[in-house]
């Protein structure tokens, strides 16, 4: 390996990375995950933006993110950071020797990487193998963390849960409390949790019961501090799981704290955290605010809906519109623009439903910024209603 502050190591679900991890890190170097199937040009991208680092050697891992939109930004954690993350996440979902996580989100983005770091923390162990889409692939695991698409394809498989499973962790964005009710009738142990990039992950995580609002995070991380801004309902976060920072034009620069998520959320009388939705994404239409995430967990509570993605659109009398793309299992049995209108106001029924193209869905989940980019360029999709 080179000699670099940064680096690069190539990452596949499935197949242990940290041998090459602890490698990096006993020469006090970052390590930056990415996944083997990046495309070159991007790969050849973010090596340039990586090659330009200057930056005294400290041992951890750097992660690119976007949030909803524009060029990935570069999130510097420490290994302390990743260590209070798991040891507080450990207070409200033990683990620890004897557990066992499966390794079911990439290693490549912040969910994953913290899998690897609570076993390497904690002294429990990882779970390599296929991801699961039957719950005879989480057979010998204890802990779980997926996505609402994940959890979808597990509830579609009629045969018994793995005894041995204790916890399932729900994260990724917005999904239906339909999903979740579902999933708590199997007998699914199932806990929400909010976290991102530059807080390693979970800041905020409770079991759900049946009939909790789609919103539902859980109650705020021992030692997180977690408040919402009166003007604007941001939720502000601030504690030791934070990043050191973000690499900008080769230079690190040290996130302010508390950090703005550019998430909105509020408190409910439990002291409970709940997520609406992101500040970035929301949008103004005929002078009313719109989340894309309100209008996402709507669709997913439809049946036979596996994902959904909302975006804005230009409209030149309301400003701006919603559309939706989405994913199916099987063809609804009803128009999905009337089935909205039994759980939404008439101004958040999207103006088109388009089918979810092949290489959005077969992502972790589809990205808004890339999905907007395609219809202003005049990207034709499959209508559904």
């Amino acid at each position: 390996m080179s000699d670099a502050t940064i680096q690069i190591v190539e990452v596949e679900s499935g197949v242990d990375p940290m041998p090459q991890f602890e490698e990096v890190w006993a020469r006090e170097g970052r390590v930056l995950p990415v996944a083997r199937s990046m495309p070159p040009v991007a790969r050849a991208v973010l090596a340039s933006r990586v090659a330009s680092v200057r930056a005294e050697r400290a041992a951890g891992v750097v992660l690119p993110t976007s949030g909803s939109s524009g060029e990935p930004r570069l999130i510097d954690l420490s290994l302390e950071a990743m260590r209070a993350s798991a040891e507080l996440g450990a207070r409200v979902i033990s683990f620890g020797a004897g557990d066992c996580w499966h390794a079911s989100l990439a290693p490549s983005h912040v969910g994953g990487l913290m899998i690897l770091m609570r076993a390497k923390f904690l002294g429990g162990r990882i779970q390599f193998g296929a991801q699961p889409r039957a719950w005879r692939d989480l057979d010998g695991a204890t802990h779980v963390s997926l996505v609402a698409t994940q959890l979808a394809r597990l509830l579609d498989d009629p045969t018994p849960l793995p005894s041995t499973l204790r916890a399932v962790m729900l994260g990724g964005g917005p999904s239906a409390s339909t999903l979740h009710d579902r999933a708590i009738a199997r007998g699914v142990p199932l806990y929400a949790t909010y976290g991102m990039t530059e807080t390693c992950s979970q800041i905020a995580t409770g079991r759900r019961a049946i009939g909790d609002a789609a919103t539902l995070a859980g109650p705020p991380l021992p030692s997180v501090s977690i408040s919402i801004a009166p003007e604007t309902s941001e939720i502000l976060v601030d504690g030791p799981t934070l990043a050191r920072g973000e690499f900008i034009d080769g230079a690190l620069v040290p996130l302010a704290r508390p950090y703005r998520t550019r998430d909105a959320g509020f408190f409910d009388e439990f002291g409970r955290l709940h997520v609406v939705g992101r500040l970035d994404a929301m949008f103004i239409s005929g002078g009313k605010n719109i989340h894309p995430e309100v209008i996402e967990r709507a669709l997913c509570a439809l049946d036979g809906m596996q994902a959904a993605c909302v975006v804005g659109v230009p409209h030149e009398k309301w400003g701006t519109r919603p559309v939706a793309f989405v994913e199916l299992t099987r063809a609804p049995t009803r128009g999905l623009a009337d089935a909205l209108r039994a759980q939404l106001e008439p101004h958040l029924i999207p103006d088109a439903i388009f089918e979810m193209p092949l290489d959005e869905s077969t992502r972790m989940k589809p990205s808004r910024a890339t999905l907007a980019a395609r219809l202003a360029a005049g990207e034709r999709f499959k209508t559904l209603a």
